[in-house]
């Protein structure tokens, strides 16, 4: 879900924004033939690779003014202990949150919401049966296809597609509110992988680095509208 909420400031002051990239982005398979040792190599050094490229793109991207002071943090770690030096200080938060992979949050809302859907099963068919191991029954085998469902789901994606999730917020330092939120979930990006020989389209690690592109392109456009509108118009 995106938060887009206005941003109260004083006519003409210069707002800076601090920001950082990370990855909460679980291991994926990126290579069936190798081992999972090595596999994980990879993983690691397409991720750092991946963070790198979404800083290039963030800031080379990211709306330019004079009423707007961009600075780079090593890392959100830092973000969180950087202390405000003015009310108008922004937080953005850049997150590589799915690489080859669903969202590990939003999978487990997706099964959450099955185990409800089993509870309320399980009580109905109880209740009308008068017989409580049934509904248990029902219940089990309903968490079960949930979780079955959602994890199929996950696999054939990671298998037929390159899913990458990349999310962002923006927080103000005057009451802590996120002001803008949003997502941006790409399965491919065929505009890319088009112009590209067939070895290099049935490559993963080039899909997942497709998709990135156009997630990266997709958020920050959202991001450069949300100061545009909220921020910078206010100041002329």
């Amino acid at each position: 879900m995106s938060v887009h909420d206005p941003f109260a400031i004083q006519q003409k002051d210069a707002v800076p924004v601090y920001y950082c990239v990370e990855s909460t982005a679980q291991m994926n398979i990126l290579d069936n033939a190798l081992s999972k040792e090595k596999n994980e190599n990879k993983f690691e050094e397409n991720r750092k690779l991946s963070l790198g490229t979404i800083d290039d793109y963030v800031n080379a991207n990211m709306i330019k003014s004079p009423y707007l002071v961009i600075k780079k943090l090593p890392s959100c770690q830092e973000l969180t202990a950087t202390l405000p030096d003015s009310p108008t200080a922004l937080y953005l938060t850049i997150t590589l949150s799915g690489y080859g992979s669903l969202n590990e949050r939003w999978k487990k809302i997706f099964i959450g919401s099955g185990i409800i859907e089993g509870v309320v099963q399980g009580v109905v068919v109880g209740t009308a049966t008068q017989n409580p191991w049934l509904g248990v029954a029902v219940a089990a085998e309903e968490f079960g296809q949930e979780y079955l469902t959602w994890n199929g789901i996950d696999w054939l994606m990671g298998e037929t597609y390159a899913p990458v999730t990349l999310e962002g917020g923006l927080v103000s330092s005057k009451d802590s509110q996120i002001i803008w939120k949003d997502s941006s979930f790409i399965t491919e990006n065929s505009d890319e992988l088009k112009s590209m020989s067939e070895d290099e389209k049935k490559n993963k690690e080039v899909q997942l680095q497709a998709s990135l592109h156009k997630a990266e392109k997709e958020l920050v456009s959202s991001l450069n509208t949300y100061l545009m509108e909220e921020i910078l118009k206010r100041q002329e």
